[in-house]
């Protein structure tokens, strides 16, 4: 009998590549809005008592794992937070070191269902992983493949308001592109942390290698992802709004600010080619302006983000209609890359970079 026809009692999910991405060590960044509208379809419509089964790696501890479940942030609105952990039932979080079994060890779906005290064949377990979801399906349990990456069979529907606030628009492409502001804010910290381990150096054997590997790592994030997935995307929706009634000049700003960063990215663009280049009567003046030059850009846009949050995306949601919503969190998948995970990824590895070379963030309030 197909898995959307029987009559279970609990869902389990798989946590990575099914309801969000673990972008770095003990972080997890949800899908929004699909894994909020999922997770409260499961109790609320259906019924069911909802729990996770996720294999951790050997360097992430049960401790960890807990945390990270507990801090993962499902919806935000009129400043109260729903964490993951609100919405599983306590007895439903199945972790691998803890359970002594990874998936897809038949063993861990029956470990799963005596933990909630629900007969296995009244378990639905859903995951992106298809071997995962067959070792489910031979232990009994039914077994349902969810998409990867997230979002795709919410599209088509029209996805209506919720949360508005006078600082959010409750739209689902508000939360898309908040999202993406979130790795933003880590790619941020990575440009001012860049700066001050380029703090009077002058040579490029003097660079720490964390901070070469850093600055590489910077420039194809700003080229890959920031100019040619996310301000496109904000760029695309713009237009929208405007045939709905939003005045043109509303939005002049984000324009503005936009080819001042594009400026500022091919600046930091040439100076690491420069850089790289290595002329010796050049590369004082290339590693000054790559320095120089992504201050300015992190300076703008944490400033640019904030502004966006909170004025700009309330703007554009309350003229667009709730089938323009869902038009434009099309638009924003099709524009940038279906899944951000790999830019997540490369945003940590550029984090653990620096962190090797012993460069922190400047204090709240410093100079980037």
């Amino acid at each position: 009998m197909p898995a959307t026809t029987v009559d279970c009692d609990a869902v389990f999910f798989d946590l990575r590549d099914t309801l969000g991405d673990v972008d770095r060590p003990g972080h997890l960044a949800l899908y929004r809005p699909s894994t909020e509208k999922l997770l409260d379809a499961m109790r609320e419509l259906v019924g069911l008592r909802v729990g996770v089964i996720t294999n951790l790696p050997a360097d992430v501890s049960s401790e960890q794992g807990h945390r990270m479940i507990a801090e993962a942030v499902v919806s935000e609105s009129n400043g109260s937070t729903v964490h993951l952990a609100d919405i599983l039932d306590p007895q439903g979080i199945v972790i691998n070191h803890e359970a002594r079994l990874d998936k897809p060890d038949p063993a861990i779906y029956h470990y799963a269902a005596d933990q909630m005290h629900v007969p296995i064949e009244r378990c639905l377990f859903v995951g992106e992983n298809l071997i995962e979801v067959l070792a489910a399906q031979a232990a009994g349990m039914h077994g349902l493949l969810k998409p990867s990456p997230p979002g795709k069979e919410f599209q088509p529907a029209v996805i209506t308001r919720q949360g508005e606030s006078v600082e959010d628009s409750g739209r689902a492409f508000e939360e898309a592109l908040e999202q993406e502001h979130l790795l933003g804010e880590r790619i941020f910290g990575c440009g001012s942390r860049i700066v001050r381990g380029l703090e009077a150096v002058e040579r490029v054997e003097d660079i720490p290698p964390g901070v070469y590997t850093a600055m590489g790592m910077f420039v194809y994030v700003l080229t890959n992802f920031a100019d040619q997935a996310h301000l496109k995307a904000e760029e695309a929706i713009v237009p929208l709004a405007v045939a709905r009634g939003m005045p043109p000049d509303a939005a002049r700003w984000m324009f503005d600010q936009h080819d001042q960063a594009r400026a500022y990215w091919e600046a930091i663009r040439v100076a690491w080619r420069r850089i790289q280049n290595g002329d010796p009567r050049d590369v004082a003046f290339a590693i000054s302006d790559f320095r120089r030059c992504t201050e300015s850009f992190v300076r703008l846009f944490r400033a640019h983000a904030v502004r966006e949050n909170d004025e700009l995306y309330p703007e554009l949601g309350r003229r667009l209609t709730d089938a323009d919503d869902a038009t434009v969190l099309s638009i924003v998948h099709h524009t940038g890359p279906p899944d951000i995970g790999p830019y997540a990824a490369i945003v940590g590895a550029m984090e653990e970079a620096l962190d090797t070379a012993g460069i922190e963030d400047a204090p709240a309030g410093g100079k980037a």
